[in-house]
């Protein structure tokens, strides 16, 4: 079949969006590509397409397993046979896994950076029939990349084994230092380059200086009618943010990376369907989100950096009609800002003490751990060693960045149960023959110390022992509790540690401090770019930034809120007329007005002397305007 017919067959799509047909055109005659598209513009496409129109099998290097997962899942439900590279002990083992890989006739196989870390690994993977390389997010193999991992440097060996083999390098978004950076760090040869404009004409970027961002907010959603997302940079606050706006006559719902799986779907599912207008998000909403329809989205907190920026606002209008943007600021965000962006940090006593504890809680000699993954318990490593998940998580993050270890989360969930009885009264309850006290023989039965200490436990494993659902299994629990017989709490215990190298305490910690050095002073950099795009009034907003990433824009957009892009003599008039009917209504200031009507303080403060030497308004003691009755 050709590429068009594979394009309708599986995806159901009549035509190519822009530039995907291009890329696919270059990756069959094996040119080596930089592809930039923007959010949402069919990036994966431009290898999986591809993938079925030649010999072997893509190799896909992506950054993140879930979203690996997604993609693997997506593929076999439209019959595109596909795996992903597993790390948890309970998967098969790597070699049976590459084995599967090399002969499994896969089309699409997805792999972690880290992989390349590890010699047996590129081995055997250089000995498969690899029909093209392509490299996910492959901002992420630069220091000037808004999130660096330096494993994605380890990619170019497969130069050296496989030098016929094109790679295709994809991003959303990059810097002209970035795509040099991709070009000489993935060793690619006289690289094709197709880039998309970043230019989205149909979308308006407003910054408004709010020091209630609350009401502002409110005001936004009463003037910018349909589906929009809100951005806030923590759980609390989007619980908050979500209550007040539902106490104010609008539907919002909130995401976060801590509700349960069902809890997402369902809260997508109805912001997808329209029943649930406003999704009040961190920024872990967005990763696979594809809703054509947003009309607005507001960052009530700041984005770390341009490219954030230009990536969660980039979900709006996706269906080519007008959309708005706006990012709500106030002085005292920018301290806050940086403080949050150095804090993502752990500092040098903090990695030191880390890893030396992560070695000694899993009983790894010096010299030893390499090439074997294990199952941490984070409750009880973090008891034991007084420290907070979020620390721990910070230094796993640098950690797997420099190729010392890759880390995920268990799928299964799990739970810390403690018993409040003695043997002879969990016996007694054991005769009623419920769920529960099934579940308390089932933890009496397998865990010989359960009442002497808490354990860990996990609910798929006892559900599959006693055949009952998860739903039965965590009402059993509350019984329990509810009789006195146990305490319990819901846990994300297990994590899955995958050491790449052997212990050296000292030797290998000191490439992690050289790159957090780095990353701070890179990250710092991208401050001071985010803080002038907000703070540079002068200059088309639009403008900076398409020139941010190395694009020039021809003309000023005349619809940003920069005072270059004044509004139209018709605008102005609307504006003039709102600000009349509230003083008519009762006194106000002028920064009362500037923040129920998002303008400019200039054109109303010259229209309102206007006013006054006409004897249509007055100033009262309090420095408030109102209207004079006829």
């Amino acid at each position: 079949m050709n590429k068009k017919s594979l394009l309708k067959s599986h995806w159901g799509f009549d035509a190519f969006k822009p530039l995907q047909e291009q890329i696919i055109d270059s990756v069959l005659t094996n040119n080596d590509i930089i592809a930039l598209l923007p959010t949402g513009g069919g990036k994966s496409i431009c290898y999986q397409i591809p993938a079925l129109m030649k010999e072997g099998f893509v190799l896909v290097i992506s950054p993140l397993i879930a979203l690996m997962e997604d993609q693997v899942k997506g593929l076999k439900s439209i019959g595109i046979k596909s795996m992903y590279f597993e790390s948890n002990p309970n998967s098969m083992s790597l070699s049976h896994q590459l084995d599967n890989a090399i002969y499994g006739n896969y089309k699409v196989v997805y792999v972690s950076p880290e992989r390349f870390c590890n010699p047996f690994f590129i081995e055997q993977i250089k000995n498969a029939s690899i029909s093209l390389i392509a490299v996910d997010e492959a901002h992420c193999i630069s220091e000037w990349g808004h999130d660096f991992r330096p494993s994605y440097r380890k990619i170019n060996s497969l130069r050296t084994y496989l030098p016929e083999v094109p790679i295709l390098a994809l991003t959303a978004s990059a810097t002209p230092e970035v795509k040099k950076d991709i070009e000489t760090q993935l060793a690619l040869k006289n690289p094709s380059y197709f880039q998309d404009s970043l230019d989205r004409p149909n979308i308006a970027y407003n910054f408004l200086n709010s020091k209630d961002k609350f009401i502002t907010t409110l005001k936004l959603l009463d003037e910018n009618i349909g589906s929009s997302i809100i951005y806030c940079n923590s759980r609390k606050q989007t619980q908050l943010l979500s209550n007040f706006i539902n106490q104010n006559k609008h539907k919002a719902s909130y995401f976060h990376g801590s509700l349960l799986p069902f809890e997402k779907k369902e809260r997508l599912k109805g912001w997808q369907e329209g029943r649930i207008t406003n999704m009040i998000a961190t920024n872990a909403f967005g990763m696979g989100i594809d809703k054509s329809d947003v009309r607005t989205v507001i960052h009530f907190s700041l984005p770390e950096s341009i490219e954030n920026y230009y990536q969660e606002i980039g979900r709006a209008g996706r269906d080519g009609d007008p959309a708005n943007t706006f990012l709500l600021f106030y002085k005292e965000d920018f301290i806050e800002l940086k403080k949050r962006i150095l804090d993502q940090f752990p500092n040098e006593h903090e990695l030191k003490g880390t890893y030396k504890n992560l070695c000694n809680f899993l009983q790894i000699a010096y010299g030893e751990g390499q090439e074997t993954t294990y199952s941490l318990d984070l409750i009880e490593f973090c008891k034991r060693y007084q420290t907070s998940e979020k620390k721990l998580y910070q230094c796993l993050v640098q950690f797997e960045k420099t190729g010392i270890l890759s880390w995920h989360s268990s799928k299964t969930k799990r739970f810390r149960i403690k018993s409040k009885s003695n043997p002879e009264r969990a016996l007694q309850f054991i005769k009623s023959e419920t769920t529960s006290a099934r579940v308390i023989e089932y933890l009496m039965r397998h865990y010989p110390r359960f009442f002497n200490k808490s354990i860990g436990v996990s609910a798929q494993t006892i559900c599959s022992s006693l055949k009952i659902s998860s739903k039965r299994f965590s009402a059993a629990l509350k019984q329990l509790e509810q009789e006195n017989l146990i305490n319990y709490t819901d846990s994300s215990a297990n994590i899955y540690l995958s050491f790449q190298v052997p212990r050296e305490d000292q030797y290998t910690l000191q490439p992690v401090k050289d790159l957090i050095q780095s990353l701070k002073s890179q990250k710092l950099k991208k401050f001071n770019a985010l803080i002038d795009l907000i703070s540079n009034d002068l200059k088309c907003r639009r403008c900076l930034l398409l020139g941010y990433f190395g694009e020039d824009s021809r003309s000023n957009c005349l619809e940003c809120s920069s005072t270059l892009c004044e509004s139209n003599d018709k605008e102005i008039q609307k504006l003039r007329t709102k600000a009349i009917e509230l003083l008519k209504m009762k006194p106000h200031s002028i920064q009362e007005l500037k923040q129920k009507l998002y303008f400019k303080s200039q054109p109303l403060e010259i229209f309102f002397s206007e006013l006054i030497n006409k004897q249509k308004i007055s100033k009262n003691p309090e420095h408030k305007y109102y209207w004079i009755n006829e």
